[in-house]
C-alpha cells in the first residue's frame, strides 16, 4: 500500500535487476542488498538498503540515493524488532538514526545484512563470500558424464531391457519388409501380369502388419514397465540422499526447487532412459540397414538421397549449443512456480487471513508469465531449426523423383524399384527426423540429469566419522569458545564459552535473533561450529554418531511440526515401536490425554495438514509427548509452552517438574516466568553470553536479564489492568 492507502502495484523486479540497477548507478557492486516492504512514512512500499565497499546506502523506490552512511563512522548497528515489523538502526556519535523499516517477513533479511556489515567492519569478510553458490565446490559433471551416469540407471534391468531392444530390432525388421512387397507386386504382378504371385503377396502383407502389431504391444508393455522401475529407482535414491544431508543444505535449495527435481526432472529422464534410448538404438540401426538396401538398389539415387544429411548433421549440432541456456532457464522460471505453489497452499490460512489472495495471485501470475515467455523462447529455438531441416529433406525427396522418373521414362529403372527405393528413400529419412526430434529430449533429459547430479553431488556437512563412538549419556554439556554462522564468515553466536552439568536445568533467554536456537542446533549437530568444540561427557559432539546423539537428545520446537495422520502416529514417531501403553502415558505426561480422549476418533484422530486440525496448544503438547516418549538424557524445550494458555502452562510445568529430575534439561525461553526456577539462567544479546546467574542473582546485577524481566513485568501488569 502507497501513501493513500492503495496496494503497490508495480510489477515486483527480480533481484539481480535491481542489483545491476543500484551498481550501474553508483559506479561500484553492491556486496549485499535488503530490500524492505514499508517505506519510510510506515506506509507500504519498497525501499533499499545497500552494502557497498565501505558504505551503506538508503535507496527508494526510484533507485534514488536518500541516506549514505560510512561504515568506519557507525558505532553499533542493530535490527529492533516489533511487534509488527522491525528497522534498523545504527549508532553515531551517540546519535541513533534509523536507516529502514519493515514488517517481520523482512526481519531475517535485514538481520543478515546487520551481520554483513560486522563481518565486514570487525571480521575481514570478503564480498566474494556472499555470493558462492551452495554447490560451487560440487563442479557440474560434463555431458558425457551426465550421460553415463544417466545409462547406469538401466543396468539393473538389463535383461528387461534386452528383451525391449530384441522387440524393438524385430519391429525394425518388420518395417523394412513391405517395400520390398510393393516392388515384386508392382514389378511381377501389375507390370509382369503375373496375377498367381497377388494372393501370396497379400497373404505376407496382412502377416507382416498383424506381426508388428503384436510385437509392438509386447514392447510398449515391457518399455512402460521398464520406465517405472527406472524412475523409482532414481526418486527413492533423489530422496533417500536429500534426508541425509545437513540443514545447511535446506538453507539454500527452496522446497519447490526440490520438489520439481524429484518429480518433473525424473519423468524427463524417465521417458529418455526408456523410450528415448531405444528410439535412438532402432532408429540408428534403421538408418545403417536402410542405408545398405538403398545403395543395393541403386548407389547413384542413393548420393543424391544422402545430400541433405551433412546439413541436417550441421543444424542438429547446431541446436544442441543454443538449447542448453535455453532449456535450463525454462527449468529455473518452473521451479519458481513451484516455490510459490509450496509456500501459499500450505499457508492458505495466513493467505486469508490477511485477504492476500489477489496479491499471491498476481505473484503466481507474474512467475507462470515468466513460464511462458522461457517456453515460448524453446519453442521459436525449435522453429529456427526443424522446420527448415524437415524441407531440406523434402526437397532431397522430390529431387530423387525427378532423377528416378527420368530413369523410369529411359528404361534404365523399373517403376516397382523406384517406388521401393522411395519408400525406403523416406523410411531412411524418416528416423533421420527422428533422431533429430530426439535432440530436444535429449537435451532435456541431459539437463534435468544436471540437476538432479547437482543435489546428489553435494555431500553431507555433517557426517559419522570413522572412528565415532555410542555411548550412554549422562549429560554433562560444556561449549568451548564455539563461533558459527549461517553464512561463512559471519558468526551468529560468538565466543560461547558454557558448562552445563548432568541433571541441571538451564534456562537460556535473550531478545529475538541472539543466538538462542542456534546454540541447540549445534548441540544437536545440525551444523558444526567454525571454531571451537562442544563436548557431551567429555566427548567431542563430532565424535559421537549422529543416531547415538540425536536418540538421546529430545527436542520440542518453538512452532511445533506436525504430519499428516493420526494423532498415535505423531507421538509414536518419536519411538517408531512404541506400544500403545507408552503413547497413552506420554499423552497423560504431557497433559494432552483428556483433549485427545474428547475427540471422536481419540488417538486415532488425524491431525490434518501440519496439524491443522488442532490448535496451537494442542499441537505443542503432541510434540512434548512426542519428545517425552523417546526418555532423552538431555531434554530441550525451545519455547516449548509459547504456544499454551497460562493454565495450560501451568500443568505442563508440574509435569515437567517430575520429567527433569535426573535429566539435563535446556530451556530456551521468551517467556522469562518460564526459567525461573531454573537452575542457571543464560543470557544472550547479538550472538554472545552476556550473563550467567539465578534468577535472583541476575535481578541484582541490574543487566540485561532485569530489563527484559521489568520490561515483561510492565505487559504483564497492562494485561491485568485490561481484563479488569
Amino acid at each position: 500500500m502507497d501513501s493513500s492507502g492503495s496496494l503497490d502495484s508495480g510489477e515486483e523486479e527480480p533481484p539481480d535487476k535491481i542489483r545491476k540497477i543500484i551498481e550501474d548507478k553508483v559506479g561500484e557492486p553492491v556486496i549485499y542488498l535488503a530490500e524492505s516492504d514499508l517505506n519510510r512514512d510506515g506506509f507500504f512500499g519498497r525501499e533499499y538498503l545497500a552494502v557497498i565497499d565501505g558504505r551503506i546506502l538508503v535507496l527508494n523506490r526510484d533507485y534514488e540515493i536518500i541516506g549514505e552512511y560510512r561504515l568506519r563512522d557507525i558505532d553499533s548497528i542493530e535490527v529492533r524488532d516489533y511487534l509488527g515489523g522491525g528497522e534498523v538502526e545504527v549508532e553515531m556519535a551517540g546519535r541513533y538514526i534509523t536507516l529502514i523499516r519493515f514488517t517481520r517477513s523482512k526481519v531475517d533479511e535485514f538481520r543478515k545484512l546487520v551481520r554483513v556489515v560486522y563481518g565486514i567492519k570487525y571480521g575481514g569478510l570478503k564480498p566474494e563470500y556472499l555470493n558462492e553458490d551452495y554447490s560451487s565446490n560440487n563442479n557440474s559433471a560434463k555431458k558425457t558424464d551426465t550421460l553415463r551416469r544417466l545409462l547406469k540407471y538401466l543396468l539393473p534391468y538389463k535383461k528387461l531391457g534386452a528383451l525391449a531392444l530384441a522387440l524393438s530390432l524385430i519391429l525394425t525388421g518388420l518395417n523394412l519388409a513391405p517395400p520390398y512387397l510393393f516392388k515384386i507386386l508392382i514389378d511381377d504382378v501389375l507390370t509382369g501380369g503375373n496375377v498367381g504371385l497377388l494372393p501370396n503377396i497379400i497373404a505376407m502383407l496382412i502377416a507382416v502388419y498383424a506381426l508388428k502389431t503384436i510385437v509392438d504391444i509386447g514392447r510398449s508393455y515391457i518399455l512402460s514397465v521398464l520406465s517405472q522401475k527406472v524412475v523409482f529407482d532414481m526418486r527413492k535414491e533423489l530422496f533417500e540422499h536429500i534426508q541425509k544431508l545437513s540443514l545447511g543444505f535446506y538453507d539454500k535449495y527452496s522446497s519447490g526447487r526440490l520438489l520439481s527435481r524429484i518429480t518433473s526432472d525424473t519423468s524427463r529422464i524417465m521417458w529418455f532412459l526408456t523410450w528415448g534410448v531405444q528410439s535412438l538404438v532402432i532408429n540408428t540401426l534403421t538408418v545403417v540397414g536402410i542405408g545398405v538396401i538403398i545403395f543395393s538398389i541403386d548407389w547413384r539415387l542413393s548420393l543424391f538421397a544422402l545430400a541433405p544429411v551433412p546439413i541436417v548433421v550441421a543444424g542438429i549440432y547446431k541446436f544442441k549449443k543454443k538449447s542448453r541456456r535455453i532449456y535450463h532457464k525454462a527449468w529455473r522460471k518452473w521451479s519458481d512456480v513451484n516455490v510459490i505453489l509450496v509456500d501459499t497452499i500450505p499457508g492458505a490460512i495466513v493467505v486469508k487471513s490477511f485477504n492476500r489472495e489477489d496479491y499471491e495471485f498476481r505473484r503466481f501470475i507474474s512467475r507462470l508469465r515468466d513460464v511462458v515467455k522461457a517456453n515460448i523462447n524453446v519453442t521459436k529455438l525449435r522453429l529456427e531449426f526443424f522446420p527448415a531441416l524437415g524441407f531440406i529433406m523434402s526437397l532431397g525427396g522430390a529431387v530423387i523423383w525427378w532423377i528416378g522418373g527420368m530413369e523410369v521414362l529411359k528404361g534404365t529403372l523399373t517403376l516397382g524399384t523406384l517406388t521401393a527405393f522411395i519408400s525406403y528413400m523416406w523410411q531412411f529419412y524418416g528416423p533421420i527426423q527422428s533422431l533429430s526430434n530426439l535432440i530436444q529430449p535429449l537435451q532435456e533429459a541431459l539437463t534435468s540429469g544436471e540437476r538432479v547430479f547437482e543435489i546428489l553431488n553435494v555431500k553431507p556437512e555433517i557426517e559419522d566419522q570413522p572412528d565415532s563412538v555410542d555411548f550412554e549419556f549422562k549429560g554433562h554439556i560444556k561449549f568451548e569458545n564455539v563461533c558459527f554462522g549461517y553464512e561463512k564468515y559471519v558468526d551468529t553466536v560468538r565466543d560461547i564459552n558454557l558448562e552445563i552439568r548432568p541433571g541441571e536445568v538451564v534456562g537460556i533467554v535473550g531478545p529475538s535473533g541472539s543466538g538462542k536456537t542456534t546454540l541447540m542446533k549445534l548441540l544437536l549437530r545440525f551444523y558444526d561450529p567454525s571454531s571451537g568444540r562442544i563436548l557431551i561427557d567429555g566427548v567431542d559432539i563430532r565424535k559421537i554418531k549422529l543416531s547415538s546423539l540425536r536418540r538421546q537428545i529430545g527436542i520440542v520446537l518453538q512452532e511445533p511440526i506436525l504430519f499428516s495422520g493420526t494423532i498415535a502416529h505423531n507421538i509414536a514417531y518419536g519411538k517408531l515401536d512404541a506400544e500403545p501403553e507408552e503413547i497413552i502415558a506420554a499423552a497423560k505426561a504431557a497433559y494432552a490425554h483428556n483433549f485427545i480422549m474428547k475427540l471422536p476418533l481419540a488417538y486415532d484422530s488425524p491431525v490434518g495438514e501440519r496439524g491443522s486440525r488442532l490448535s496451537g496448544g494442542e499441537r505443542q503438547r503432541i510434540a512434548i509427548a512426542r519428545a517425552l516418549i523417546t526418555d532423552p538424557k538431555i531434554l530441550i524445550l525451545d519455547e516449548a509452552t509459547s504456544s499454551v494458555d497460562t493454565i495450560t502452562e501451568r500443568l505442563i510445568q508440574k509435569a515437567l517438574e517430575n520429567l527433569i529430575k535426573g535429566r539435563t534439561t535446556i530451556i530456551i525461553a521468551h517467556r522469562l516466568s518460564t526459567v525461573k526456577n531454573a537452575d542457571k539462567i543464560v543470557v544472550m544479546h547479538n550472538g554472545r553470553i552476556v550473563e550467567v546467574g539465578t534468577h535472583s542473582e541476575l535481578l541484582r546485577r541490574n543487566g540485561l536479564y532485569k530489563r527484559l524481566w521489568e520490561a515483561q513485568f510492565e505487559e504483564t501488569k497492562v494485561e491485568a489492568i485490561k481484563v479488569r
